[in-house]
């Protein structure tokens, strides 16, 4: 009997099933454990991870990209952070000159993409004193964290934890708003910045950026808590049912596709062995439970909730949630966008609800 054919169309990057997203054949959860940011950038588009020598070139190169001076982009007064770094991206001529033909094109115009939006971050959050007195001897998480932080001494376990966030962000496939708009712009053969601006656009309080209003929402739970001299679970029990009484919705909680995010435990589990987890990741370990009991919905913490908890725990400004998500999304957007205009037809019409995983089989991370 002839194999069934499969209907829709291919992708090799990753495939999103319930409680489960797989990168080229790897466990997300395995590579937030395991793997860094331009290991796991090479993969979305390469789809092997990268050898010693290739990961050192990329290293190189991102330092490269962060050193050299952001575009002139001031950012509004209340402007979101998404709308601020896709102006940097569209004005940026060095982004712009690099390259993307041959075999290694994508990859590298992906690395040094990920060194610029350093230097972005660091520009528009008024910390490019701290970038400016990094190694090219040292990690690229280390310029993430400075970019981020603004703090000149990189603490090791602090940095460790920023990088894994980012990695957690990387890609969740075909079907979020972010990866759809990129893609769109991408099937017009837009360039490759626009496509990126498309993407990170994209990128708001809905979609990407619930880590922030998570973090704000724990913050109220832990001050009421000590205000009122009650426990934890008291105050966020008292909170949740307010927000139920006024019809407020409570950011972080549920997915469209996950009943339990794969990439909540190991995100909590980093930040106690760090020792970083305090009383904003103890509420986003009850939350899901409280609110259930309270409206009778099951609205598991997705990643930007428990984001948001780790975030507010290391006592950085609980915007960098967002900026830390679409971080680690330029890796995901820059996959799809050299996916599409490779393999794909110009200006075709995109089901994204028909997109079949044809990737690497399942494997585990090398020891």
């Amino acid at each position: 009997m002839a194999e069934e054919k499969k209907s829709g169309w291919g992708t090799v990057t990753t495939r999103v099933e319930p409680n489960n997203l797989v990168i080229a054949g790897y466990p997300l959860a395995q590579l937030i454990e395991k793997s860094n940011v331009l290991e796991t950038a090479h993969l979305l588009i390469k789809t092997e991870l990268p050898t010693k020598e290739e990961l050192a070139a990329h290293t190189k190169s991102a330092y490269k990209a962060a050193m050299m001076p952001a575009p002139q982009v001031a950012r509004f007064e209340g402007e979101d952070i998404s709308a601020a770094l896709g102006k940097s991206l569209l004005m940026d001529k060095a982004l712009f000159e690099v390259p993307t033909a041959g075999d290694d094109g994508p990859v590298n115009k992906t690395i040094f993409a990920l060194g610029r939006f350093c230097r972005y971050l660091a520009n528009l959050l008024g910390n490019e004193a701290a970038l400016d007195k990094a190694s090219d001897t040292e990690p690229f998480g280390n310029l993430i964290y400075r970019a981020v932080t603004g703090e000149a001494s990189v603490d090791p376990k602090r940095g460790l934890m920023i990088e894994t966030m980012v990695v957690a962000s990387v890609d969740h496939g075909v079907t979020p708003p972010s990866a759809q708009a990129g893609m769109i712009a991408a099937s017009v053969r837009a360039d490759y910045a626009m496509s990126l601006c498309s993407g990170v656009g994209a990128i708001t309080d809905v979609h990407g950026g619930a880590g922030r209003m998570a973090a704000l929402f724990f913050m109220k739970v832990v001050d009421r808590a000590k205000a009122e001299d009650i426990s934890l679970e008291k105050a966020c029990e008292a909170l949740v049912r307010e927000y139920k009484e006024n019809k407020k919705r409570i950011q972080g909680l549920g997915h469209r596709v996950h009943s339990q995010d794969p990439r909540r435990d190991i995100l909590w589990q980093r930040s106690k062995e760090y020792g970083l987890a305090s009383d904003y990741v103890a509420v986003s370990e009850m939350i899901t439970d409280i609110f259930k009991n309270i409206s009778g919905k099951n609205l598991p913490i997705n990643v930007d909730g428990v984001i948001g908890a780790v975030v507010a725990d290391m006592g950085v400004d609980v915007d960098l949630a967002k900026a830390l998500f679409v971080f680690g999304r330029v890796a995901g957007l820059s996959a799809h966008y050299f996916e599409e205009i490779s393999t794909q037809r110009p200006m075709r019409r995109i089901n994204f609800g028909d997109a079949v995983y044809e990737g690497k089989p399942d494997r585990n991370y090398p020891a």
